[in-house]
């Protein structure tokens, strides 16, 4: 196993935290987007140094959860910057979704004194154009299948399936610790380290992914050198770095 996958803190996480810790400067232009794809990167910084620690402990079948939140959510970043203010909007109504369903759940199954309520704003569109464009980034944004396909590598998809699984009650989160020979049965606590090497290789490439889509927005570009020495130590091509979807939406701020 290569350095880069064994260490406790790959070379991007040190980097980052770095970053962070020295403060940033970002254009004015790029304000609005900053605090959600500053906050998606520490979410993403953080979730990789889990994934880590819980493989260095020995806990990787546990980890898959964490490893497609991982995954998702350096596309998630990429997506944000390719579609600026549009991409804003769709997380926000997005996320007022979610907001409803659980207060809606929390209505209906808890015996509360007074009901809990959503405030929630009313999208407008400038037009048909306008709100097909809404429409479109809130699929990709609620299905990662379609957030793959919008960027040309519907095989990633794959990928995060396999992990959806092993974070659903399915027959993957049990077959890993039993094994079958005969009419004996087989106790196992881990995956082979063949697999082990295979899943850790993801912790690098969505963590460079994530930095690449906002180190571009801070002044100086802090994580430029440390993306490139860690694509050029892991062997890593081009492509799989530079996330651009097939046909960008026009993203344009409300006047």
């Amino acid at each position: 196993m290569s350095q880069a996958l064994s260490c406790n803190h790959p070379p991007a996480l040190t980097a980052a935290d770095k970053v962070v810790e020295n403060g940033v400067t970002v254009a004015v232009l790029d304000m609005p987007m900053m605090p959600m794809l500053m906050g998606w990167w520490q979410f993403t910084n953080r979730t990789a140094k889990a994934v880590v620690r819980l493989h260095d402990d020995g806990f990787s079948v546990e980890v898959a959860p964490l490893m497609r939140i991982l995954i998702g959510h350096a596309y998630a970043m990429n997506w944000l910057v390719d579609n600026g203010w549009p991409a804003l909007r769709a997380i926000r109504a997005y996320s007022d979704v979610h907001r409803v369903k659980l207060a809606n759940n929390v209505n209906a199954t808890w015996n509360l004194p007074d009901p809990v309520t959503v405030d929630t704003a009313p999208i407008e569109f400038k037009d048909e154009a306008d709100e097909k464009l809404h429409k479109q980034l809130l699929g990709e944004l609620s299905n990662f299948d379609n957030l793959a396909k919008a960027y040309g590598t519907p095989e990633i998809y794959p990928v995060y399936r396999h992990h959806s699984a092993l974070s659903h009650t399915t027959a993957y989160t049990a077959n890993p610790f039993v094994v079958e020979r005969g009419d004996n049965l087989y106790f196992a606590t881990a995956l082979q380290d063949a697999d082990l090497i295979i899943e850790r290789l993801w912790v690098p490439v969505a963590l460079l992914q994530a930095a690449n889509a906002i180190s571009t927005f801070i002044e100086g570009n802090p994580m430029k050198k440390t993306i490139q020495k860690a694509m050029n130590d892991l062997g890593l091509p081009v492509e799989i770095l530079n996330l651009k979807r097939g046909a960008a939406p026009v993203a344009t701020a409300p006047q």
